[in-house]
């Protein structure tokens, strides 16, 4: 038991360092992370992908308030548009899990194809990143609220909808926050400066999450899989990955400055890329 923890506490400080690093979202470390201690631990396949995306989305979820939490004080993040979209990501969210833990095709084996492939695209994201987009980022005015005006004020109602859907989509197929999509789609589409849209992601992602969390607690309630757990769950090990990661993220940013970010950000596309086809081995017969 005590390796265990000191395992997950390592992972999850390590996990937070990177993400806060290259400016990832947690669930992007810490799902492959449950998925391969949920198997040496012995967990049945039936309950394996479930239980693995309710709790990567509780770290998430974690990490995600203190997150969004700085960067409120910070002023960077449009706080309405945050709520239209996390509402619908919410809904999204709650659909997509029933639809998760009641098909039974949706495997373990599904969804390392999925997560596998959404670390491909991160990773393609990544080493294609321009200089120009770095400088972007760096602007150090281009998030307050003297600089922006509030765009939600203008953008349609479906435009809303569909970006909330997509990532409450991701989010629960995946173990996510749905930042991966959130970030592109707020800066590129909607037209808000790269430092607003971190934030607002931030805050959507509390809403995404929370949602998924309460979603495989409910449609897994009354199964024991864990000595701390509701649902599909695993709140203990959960904690035990999140809190560190919270902590270590604002070492990570930190360091992000001393580096260029953009050797940053294609170092882990490497690393997203091995974790990728690791998780592919099985389905490519390599295991």
């Amino acid at each position: 038991m005590l390796t265990e923890i000191i395992i997950l506490v390592f992972a999850g400080a390590a996990g937070g360092f990177v993400g806060g690093l290259v400016g990832v979202g947690g669930g992007l470390i810490f799902a492959p992370v449950l998925l391969f201690y949920f198997q040496g631990i012995g967990i049945p396949p039936d309950v394996l992908a479930p239980l693995t995306i309710g709790s990567s989305l509780f770290c998430t979820l974690v990490v995600a308030m203190s997150s969004s939490h700085s960067q409120h004080r910070k002023r960077a993040v449009d706080s309405k548009m945050a709520v239209n979209v996390g509402s619908a990501s919410a809904i999204a969210a709650v659909l997509m899990t029933f639809f998760v833990t009641t098909s039974s095709w949706y495997s373990p084996t599904v969804f390392k194809l999925v997560f596998a492939s959404l670390l491909l695209i991160v990773a393609l994201q990544m080493i294609l990143t321009t200089s120009k987009q770095a400088n972007t980022e760096a602007a150090p005015d281009s998030g307050t609220l003297e600089n922006y005006t509030t765009e939600s004020k203008t953008i349609h109602p479906l435009g809303l909808f569909a970006t909330g859907t997509g990532a409450g989509i991701v989010a629960t197929a995946a173990g996510v926050g749905g930042g991966i999509m959130l970030v592109p789609v707020y800066n590129r589409i909607f037209k808000m400066p790269m430092i607003r849209s971190v934030g607002t992601s931030s805050a959507t992602i509390v809403l995404v999450s929370m949602a998924g969390v309460i979603s495989y607690a409910y449609t897994g309630w009354g199964l024991d899989l864990a000595p701390i757990s509701i649902g599909y769950v695993d709140v203990g090990r959960a904690l035990l990955l999140s809190v560190p990661a919270a902590f270590m993220a604002r070492f990570g940013v930190r360091t992000a400055h001393r580096f260029d970010p953009t050797v940053l950000k294609r170092s882990f596309a490497v690393v997203a890329i091995l974790v990728a086809f690791r998780l592919l081995m099985p389905a490519l017969g390599l295991e």
